[in-house]
């Protein structure tokens, strides 16, 4: 019985692996029904070679690095716009911001996290396994892919909704081809309408986490990852 449990889990392991991550492109695009309380919203994550991006709403943050510091593109789609924060703005503003913080989720199994036996599955095509911390707090994984399917942490439900792959041309390449001004440079160009309307809503002024309300103002939750 085992050895025919174990070739069946196999084969759904061999198939779920062949359905996982449908679409074209090397960007991973995941997205995440978030639930906070009360609150539920959506929270888009893209991942190519060497950037990584948040989204919420309408505006957009892509992370870069170099030597481990990240720097900030924040892109708003409905403007075409971008402003351009650099690693030396960031730590200007005091929202200096390490790749490790913003690149995604750390694997459970190198943050004393345990396999719960017998809790396999399949979601979104992939296989997808149950770890849980010394605080009780569970992560649902998928190894495939380096993302959780779903995890709760500080009372933040993050789900898993949908997941493919997507290219660098309808994505990172094509925010950056949007026009763009340096953060240092707003001051200097007060008059654009475009800024002057973001420098209202507070986008300007926060710096770093890239989640972000309509407001402008961060998100609760926003430290996501694995302890």
């Amino acid at each position: 019985m085992k050895l025919w449990m174990g070739l069946l889990l196999g084969a759904l392991a061999s198939v779920a692996s062949a359905d996982c991550m449908k679409g074209q492109g090397d960007v991973v695009h995941a997205r995440y029904d978030i639930y906070a309380g009360s609150q539920r919203y959506s929270v888009d994550f893209y991942r190519g070679a060497d950037q990584v991006a948040w989204q919420r709403g309408e505006v957009i943050s892509v992370w870069a690095h170099r030597d481990q510091v990240a720097s900030l593109l924040r892109v708003f789609p409905q403007y075409q716009r971008t402003i351009w924060y650099p690693a030396g703005d960031l730590r200007a503003l005091g929202k200096e911001a390490k790749w490790r913080g913003v690149a995604g989720w750390p694997d459970p199994q190198h943050h004393d996290y345990r396999m719960v036996s017998g809790s396999t599955s399949i979601v979104q095509g992939c296989p997808a396994q149950e770890y849980m911390g010394a605080d009780g707090d569970k992560v649902l994984w998928l190894d495939q892919v380096k993302l959780p399917a779903r995890m709760a942490d500080a009372g933040v439900v993050w789900q898993l909704v949908s997941l493919q792959r997507v290219s660098r041309e309808e994505t990172f390449e094509l925010w950056t081809q949007w026009q763009s001004t340096d953060f240092a440079d707003v001051g200097d160009n007060e008059s654009d309408p475009f800024l002057r309307r973001m420098i209202s809503l507070g986008f300007v002024e926060h710096g770093a986490s890239g989640f972000y309300r309509a407001d402008g103002s961060p998100l609760q939750g926003a430290d996501h990852h694995a302890h």
